[in-house]
């Protein structure tokens, strides 16, 4: 009982009960556009999320990052609010952009089958309020108010599936009005967490635009440049595909393998966001209290240690259950994906690792050393895909493609990284962990061919889902947030 009043009270079952009710209500959502939505309109939507996606990796997060890295100080010199000032018109002038976006790829003949005007809007809003909905709910986390960032984070997700299943149900299923309805749940929650923000963590702040030099400039283009390269790549990596295959096929032909690789990335990126909301936070802190770089090799290493067996677990969990959660997931047209799937968490596992691996540089504040990793990845990635359209079975030839590729950036990014601090990658941990949840991949062996029934399947995975909680809380009792 002592235990279980331990792992009731800690950051991890918080976080976790937080994320386990946002990934059950993305589960609804993807649930209610598989069914409402045709699947030319379920592959247009894929399509728009990438374009969106492009901007927020690309030219967002870059800049996202940097902000993380300065949170603290600017929290304690009080200058928070003028440097989100500064950020909101650098995201204006990204929304604007996307915004044009779309009139450029109808002459690529990517997305052909959307009004393109719709196309423009709905990304540009998505890209708008998904940035700052991302970039200011997320701080709460990192500056320790854990329960306004899970409030915020779940109140957001019930406003985009309720505003997008009611603007599919009522006006029209398509993919523009679900994304509209995402956009404007998104930028809703926005507000509501940043009257709390203003309230409650800078209240002592004034609002005016800080004085800004060159200098200023120069040491966020130092990191921010790079570092947008770098996600540019990564972007390439995992959604160039997408592009090509509606492209040169159709919409309805990437709708399933978009729809299976992109549950994957969904999935795999609740486990990572959890790992970093749990870890972030201490990463962040430790840096800043760092004196030497011994000390931030420190910090490093506790990084490493404690995320990468807990995801390795995490997702190997999920690979086993993927037929079963995507009995559940999509509407039944869409069964044959969940082989997609257990390939995208595969390729999610690997892409994790190296995403892990590239905080390295971030600590070092040498984000350029993050470029040649997911430069060659990338240059594999694209030119795979379009190889693999030339071939009778080119969902294969793409899975193998976005495999090789990225164990290419992985091996690479290893390199770089340990040119700049010294560290272990834990496989024995790895190893025993997987070891541990063996079990899992017994049962959903077994239940194979019941893999239809939906009750069947909730059982399966909520016996699978307690079982894997209760092993990597045992593995998170052994981590070392507080390395420094």
């Amino acid at each position: 009982m002592k235990k279980l009043g331990l792992f009731l009270q800690s950051d991890l079952f918080l976080l976790a009960f937080g994320k386990l009710i946002q990934v059950l209500l993305l589960f609804a959502a993807v649930r209610i556009f598989t069914t409402n939505l045709s699947v030319n309109e379920v592959g247009n939507l894929i399509l728009m999320l990438a374009v969106a996606t492009f901007f927020g990796l690309a030219l967002i997060n870059p800049v996202g990052s940097f902000l993380n890295r300065k949170l603290n100080e600017w929290l304690q010199q009080g200058t928070m609010l003028q440097h989100f000032i500064i950020f909101n018109f650098y995201v204006l002038f990204v929304s604007f952009i996307a915004f044009l976006t779309p009139f450029a790829l109808i002459y690529l003949n990517i997305g052909s089958t959307v009004t393109t005007i719709y196309f423009s809007i709905a990304v540009s809003l998505f890209v708008f309020f998904n940035t700052w909905n991302q970039t200011l709910i997320p701080s709460l986390n990192l500056l320790f108010y854990r329960k306004a960032f899970i409030f915020f984070t779940l109140l957001s997700t019930v406003l985009y599936l309720a505003l997008a299943s009611f603007f599919i149900l009522s006006y029209n299923s398509s993919a523009f009005w679900w994304l509209v309805g995402q956009a404007a749940g998104l930028g809703i929650g926005f507000l509501l967490a940043l009257m709390f923000f203003l309230r409650f963590v800078a209240r002592s702040e004034s609002i005016s635009l800080p004085s800004f030099n060159i200098r200023d400039v120069g040491n966020i283009a130092r990191f921010t440049v790079p570092l947008s390269i770098a996600t540019l790549l990564l972007w390439s990596l995992g959604n160039f595909y997408k592009l090509i295959v509606e492209a040169e096929i159709s919409a309805e032909a990437l709708a399933y393998i978009g729809l299976g690789l992109t549950l994957a990335v969904s999935l795999a990126g609740a486990v990572e966001s959890l790992m970093m909301q749990v870890f972030h936070a201490h990463f962040y802190k430790g840096l800043s209290d760092a004196q030497t770089q011994k000390d931030r090799e420190k910090v490093f290493q506790a990084f490493i240690s404690n995320t990468m067996p807990m995801v390795t677990g995490a997702l190997f969990v999920l690979m086993c259950l993927s037929p079963y959660l995507v009995n559940i997931l999509a509407d039944q047209r869409f069964s044959s994906v969940y082989i997609f799937l257990m390939f995208g968490v595969v390729i999610e596992l690997i892409k994790i690792f190296t995403n892990i691996l590239s905080h390295a540089a971030h600590s070092e504040y040498k984000t350029h050393k993050n470029i040649m990793p997911y430069f060659w990845g990338s240059l594999i990635g694209v030119s795979g895909v379009f190889v693999a359209m030339r071939i009778d079975e080119w969902q294969a030839g793409v899975v193998a493609t976005l495999i090789t590729a990225w164990l290419v950036s992985f091996i690479i990014m290893k390199k770089s990284s340990q040119r700049l601090l010294s560290f272990n990658i834990p496989w024995k941990e790895i190893i025993k962990v997987v070891l541990y949840l063996m079990p899992v991949a017994v049962i959903s062996v077994f239940f194979k061919n019941w893999e239809q029934d939906i009750l069947l399947s909730i059982l399966i995975i909520l016996v699978s889902g307690v079982f894997a909680a209760m092993v990597l809380f045992r593995q998170y009792n052994k981590s070392e947030p507080n390395a420094v």
